[in-house]
């Protein structure tokens, strides 16, 4: 009996796994009207992925006019379920007043229950979101938090201004070219032109010890570690200023 009713459940399982990959697989292919009629019967039944990609095509428009009410609604529904991506976009759909009566307070619990989840678009949102100069809730050291664990995730914006902050030594960051270095490094190495440029600039400008010292790091610093830990490891014999942590 036991063997019987998993071998149900897997076959009633079956179908939806195959219907969300198809709508997924036509989406990816832009075929928006083949991933809609996949995937709306999945978010009609409550398959929170089927809600957020639905919601996502609403946003952008694609296959039909943007309808941001619409988007909202399914955001909202896959935020409701825990997926951190729909809480992501229900917050930014909060923050600016699209498709939902604009709430600052709606907009940073959903961006925060996010943030939380791991998502590194979160991170990076709530970090602008607490942080200068466009920040609802001005929180210098909740930004610089946030900003980092989505720079830690390879998130692009987030190297890029927590690179500046260190090049400069704003909002709570020490100035340090080695750390700069290395955050304009890792964006570059995500194809970012922008980052490659500043990167370049900040070489021409940095003594050879310190550039010695942010190419260690750079090369220590691995996808899916912590900056603050790889920093706290680095040896004072790359460079005896180089601080522990950040």
């Amino acid at each position: 009996m036991k063997n019987l009713l998993l071998s149900v459940l897997v076959a009633a399982a079956w179908p939806v796994h195959a219907g969300l990959n198809q709508g997924l697989a036509a989406y990816d292919r832009a075929d928006y009207a083949a991933a809609r009629e996949e995937l709306f019967p999945l978010a009609e039944q409550g398959n929170a992925h089927a809600q957020y990609r639905l919601g996502k095509m609403a946003n952008l428009g694609q296959g039909r006019p943007p309808d941001k009410k619409e988007a909202a609604r399914w955001f909202h529904l896959a935020a409701q379920q825990g997926l951190a991506e729909a809480q992501n976009a229900l917050g930014y759909l909060c923050l600016v007043g699209e498709g939902v009566s604009q709430n600052n307070d709606l907009a940073l619990k959903w961006t925060r229950k996010a943030a939380l989840l791991g998502d590194a678009a979160a991170q990076f949102n709530l970090s602008v979101m607490h942080g200068e100069p466009f920040g609802i809730k001005k929180d210098p050291g909740e930004s610089l938090k946030w900003l980092r664990k989505a720079a830690d995730q390879r998130h692009v914006q987030a190297l890029n201004a927590l690179g500046s902050l260190y090049e400069k030594g704003r909002a709570g960051a020490v100035q340090n070219a080695v750390f700069a270095y290395a955050m304009f490094a890792a964006s570059a190495e995500r194809g970012n032109p922008v980052a490659a440029a500043r990167k370049r600039n900040l070489e021409a400008g940095m003594s050879a010890v310190d550039l010695q010292a942010g190419q260690a790091l750079a090369g220590k610093w691995k996808p899916g570690t912590s900056f603050a830990k790889v920093t706290g490891e680095m040896t004072t014999a790359l460079d005896p200023r180089l601080p522990k942590g950040h």
